[in-house]
């Protein structure tokens, strides 16, 4: 009923074996999982849930750095400024013309 007999090792704590979905969903949680995940330099968030592996979670890391990279160049490219002869200049350029003293 409870699937006891089904066992789900953990990378990461050490090869921890736990028997049963609910322990091992459970086990996310610990502090042993979240200590362990620290030493790897890597947030236990809610993004991690579910990965045992350390190459998988290293992978997820550098994945999600890359995503979080791209989306603040993206923001300084979105935002739109205007100078007072109505030229439209994204953020950075706008910042960097009137440091100079051009706009």
């Amino acid at each position: 009923l409870h699937g006891l007999g089904v066992k789900f090792t953990c990378e990461i704590c050490g090869n921890a074996i736990y028997r049963g979905r609910k322990a091992y969903e459970k086990h996310f949680l610990e502090a042993r999982h979240a200590t362990n995940m620290r030493r790897l330099g890597i947030p236990n968030t809610r993004q991690f849930h579910g990965v045992a592996a350390i190459d998988e979670a290293q992978a997820l890391w550098e994945r999600i750095q890359k995503e979080k990279k791209n989306e603040t160049v993206n923001n300084d490219t979105f935002e739109e400024y205007e100078d007072s002869e109505g030229n439209v200049f994204n953020k950075k350029t706008y910042l960097d013309l009137k440091r100079q003293g051009l706009i």
